[in-house]
């Protein structure tokens, strides 16, 4: 019996991650030398609210028995939104005590030229059709689909937010960012214009709010397509004014250099003429 599209679900698996990583997240800010700041608590609990709410909601019901165009929020929720929230959320010694622990492992995982690959292919093979659909009828598997959304996530975006256990140059992070957001857009374009619908599922799928299946996907298509704009350049416009900040950082220590190598010539000009004298 396929349930009513305003009824909640129960997902305990992500809840309770959500609660354990909270926890965590909570005794570490404790036990830190420089506890992390609100902004940052905040950054982190709302990206645990968004993973627990998406999926212990009627947005979770909403994507798994009648939309794509939930599904597709839902999607974009839990990779692109949540993930960044919890990298910024930590903060530098937490990275440093994560990427210790991740080791070799994180360290291959993380690196831009890995990253950038298992992200798009991660994110392509997810919405394949065959894939898509398998998981929708079968539960174990979209749970697994949602793990993947996240894990992806993270391995894209903390190459983007985070100095360990890689330190790239922003000008390199700002260009992996637009590598992702043109290497991803394509998924986004093709269910806008598309005029066939691509997933057997939603075709069979209780219509709601009037939409087909083409139109539900279309709309599904035009909001990942936005959603990402603006998500990957917020992260551009940031990384940008890292780069500014960066340059008048250089630009300041190279005029005090100057400064103290033009103190030093004139005090050896002085001492050469009171030698001299």
């Amino acid at each position: 019996m396929i349930p009513s599209p305003t009824s909640f679900t129960f997902e305990p698996l992500f809840l309770a991650l959500a609660v354990l990583a909270g926890v965590l997240y909570v005794r570490a800010a404790r036990a830190a030398a420089e506890p992390p700041s609100r902004w940052r608590a905040a950054s982190f609990g709302a990206g645990l609210v968004m993973i627990a709410a998406s999926l212990n909601s009627p947005l979770e019901t909403l994507a798994a028995h009648y939309s794509l165009l939930m599904h597709l929020l839902q999607n974009v929720i839990l990779a692109d939104w949540a993930p960044p929230l919890l990298i910024l959320g930590l903060t530098p010694s937490m990275r440093r005590a994560i990427a210790a622990r991740g080791g070799r492992a994180m360290r291959a995982l993380t690196r831009p030229k890995v990253a950038l690959p298992v992200w798009l292919v991660g994110w392509y093979l997810i919405h394949l059709a065959v894939v898509y659909d398998y998981a929708l009828e079968n539960p174990w598997a979209l749970n697994l689909e949602h793990a993947l959304l996240i894990a992806i996530g993270l391995v894209f975006w903390w190459p983007v937010f985070s100095d360990v256990p890689h330190d790239p140059p922003t000008l390199g992070r700002t260009g992996y960012v637009l590598a992702g957001f043109v290497g991803s857009a394509f998924l986004g374009l093709a269910l806008t214009f598309s005029g066939s619908a691509f997933y057997d599922f939603y075709e069979r799928a209780p219509r709601i709010w009037g939409l087909s299946p083409v139109q539900d996907q279309n709309f599904g298509g035009i909001l990942m397509t936005s959603e990402q704009a603006l998500v990957f350049l917020a992260a551009t416009a940031y990384l940008l004014i890292r780069l500014f900040h960066e340059e008048e950082a250089r630009e300041r220590a190279q005029r005090e250099r100057d400064r103290a190598r033009l103190a030093e010539l004139q005090e050896h000009d002085w001492d050469e003429r009171t030698w001299h004298g």
